[in-house]
């Protein structure tokens, strides 16, 4: 009796190299956006959003939006990153306005 392995139960993946770029992702990401951004540069604003979300720094990011909590990070003098405002006023999608959490109920 063969004896059952992970290898297969699951798919093999196989990892991009150091050079390539996740084409799945990065369409995605192009496919959302209303502005006439780059991929790459939704790809970078996105990460941004999300250091910020990770933070702890800035309290807790879970039932307000993003600009919300820039802005109690900012009048509590944490100085939050500028450049997470700024991504955050030139694009209105949910997907930047909501938290990194937003699909989980508290």
């Amino acid at each position: 009796m063969a004896s059952k392995q992970i290898t297969n139960s699951f798919p093999i993946v196989k990892k991009a190299t150091p050079g390539q770029k996740n084409v799945k992702d990065s369409g995605h990401l192009a496919s959302t956006s209303t502005s006439d951004q780059h991929p790459v540069d939704l790809i970078d604003d996105l990460q941004i959003l999300k250091n910020f979300d990770l933070t702890l720094e800035f309290g807790p990011c879970t039932g307000i939006t993003r600009l919300e909590r820039w802005e109690r990070a900012q009048k509590h003098g944490l100085n939050p990153p500028d450049d997470v405002k700024d991504i955050l006023l030139k694009n209105t999608d949910e997907d930047y306005q909501k938290c990194l959490w937003k699909d989980y109920e508290i």
